[in-house]
This record gives C-alpha cells, sequence and structure tokens, in this order.
C-alpha cells in the first residue's frame, strides 16, 4: 500500500520507518519541499520517496504529522480530499519550548482536523504516547495497543488493518468527538501504555 506522509520530522519519519518494515511504500513531504528530505529518504531506503505535500495527499491513507500550529496552513494549500483516508496523528501543542497545550473549547482537535478537510475521512490514531513508544518491545506474549477513533467505520476498518500490519492491536475508542477527547492531551487515554495478550 502506498502511504502518503504530511510531516516529516520525529513522527512522520518513525512512522515511515515502521510502514516500510511492514512491507508498505511511503510517499514522504513536508512544508520545505522535496529536496530538504535527501537524507530522511536516504535513512529509510528504497520504498520512501520524497514529494511534495500534495503529492502525499493524493494517496489513499495519509498521515498527519505536522505541528498543530501549521496544521489549519497546511491543509488549506491542498486539493480536495474526495473521501481518502487522513489519519490525525498530531497533538495540540502551542509550542515545544514549554509544551502550551491549545485551549479547544468543547472541540476535539480532530474535529477541527475533519472541518479543515471537509471531505477526508478523519481517523485519529498515533498519538497517544511518544511515538517512539509505540514500537517498543512489548513483553514475550503481548503486543502493544494502538487507540484509534473516527466517526466512519469504514475507514476506521482500514485504519485498524493498517496498525495491525505493525504488529500493534487496534483500539476503537469511539467518534472523533468523544474519542477524540479521550486521547488528546489531557484525555484518559494520553500517555496510557495498553497491552494485549496474544491469546485474547
Amino acid at each position: 500500500m502506498n502511504i502518503g506522509i504530511l510531516g516529516a520530522a520525529t513522527v512522520g519519519e518513525t512512522l515511515a520507518a515502521e510502514f516500510i518494515r511492514a512491507g508498505h511504500e511511503v510517499l514522504l513531504s513536508n512544508r520545505r519541499g522535496p529536496g530538504s528530505l535527501s537524507l530522511v529518504i536516504h535513512r529509510l531506503g528504497s520504498q520512501a520517496r520524497a514529494v511534495t505535500l500534495e503529492q502525499a495527499a493524493a494517496c489513499p491513507i495519509v498521515v498527519l504529522a505536522i505541528p498543530w500550529v501549521s496544521v489549519k496552513e497546511a491543509l488549506a494549500k491542498l486539493p480536495k480530499w474526495e473521501g481518502r483516508i487522513l489519519i490525525d496523528a498530531t497533538n495540540t501543542f502551542l509550542n515545544y519550548v514549554d509544551f502550551t497545550v491549545d485551549h479547544l473549547g468543547d472541540d476535539s482537535g480532530s474535529e477541527i482536523i475533519a472541518r479543515l478537510a471537509a471531505d477526508a475521512r478523519v481517523v485519529k490514531a498515533f498519538n497517544t504516547l511518544p511515538i517512539a513508544g509505540f514500537f517498543n518491545a512489548a513483553p514475550e506474549g503481548h503486543k502493544r495497543v494502538a487507540f484509534i477513533a473516527g466517526d466512519d467505520a469504514q475507514a476506521k476498518a482500514s485504519v485498524a488493518e493498517l496498525i495491525r500490519s505493525l504488529n500493534l492491536v487496534p483500539m476503537d475508542l469511539g467518534t472523533l468527538g468523544s474519542g477524540g477527547r479521550f486521547m488528546q492531551l489531557g484525555g484518559v487515554f494520553s500517555g496510557a501504555e495498553l497491552l494485549k495478550t496474544n491469546d485474547l
């Protein structure tokens, strides 16, 4: 499967490496353009390509891994999503100096993203742990859980299958509203590390 990634910092590169390890091909992009990604692509190998944000966003499944403060501007520049799946891996930090968190009122961050990418099928995933934490070795006989939330059952099923390909166990927390709030910073599952035994 071709997977597009918007953002090539720690989250984007880590997910790209894990997708490649699982046999997927990755189209990696950032706001500075493909020419800035040569070292990252060299590290990732031949199953990764550096592309524009628009090219990455044309994939059937796309991961949003851009800093929260840049999301609105980045999504505004992209063409219509036409029902493609957008995985929201963001956290709502206003900066990475003192890690101030944006106040969203009654919204979840993913609901805001769903409005900004109105014709995308948004699924929240890969945000409840530091990204490397999802791929730390699990104790023998266990797999690590990756939470998901979304409003489209078929999109969630596709993301769940992608998660399984990474040797993780998907756990559906519900809609972008309720589940998204559970998962985002300050939510009950933010920072939660859950393991599932292989025989369950």
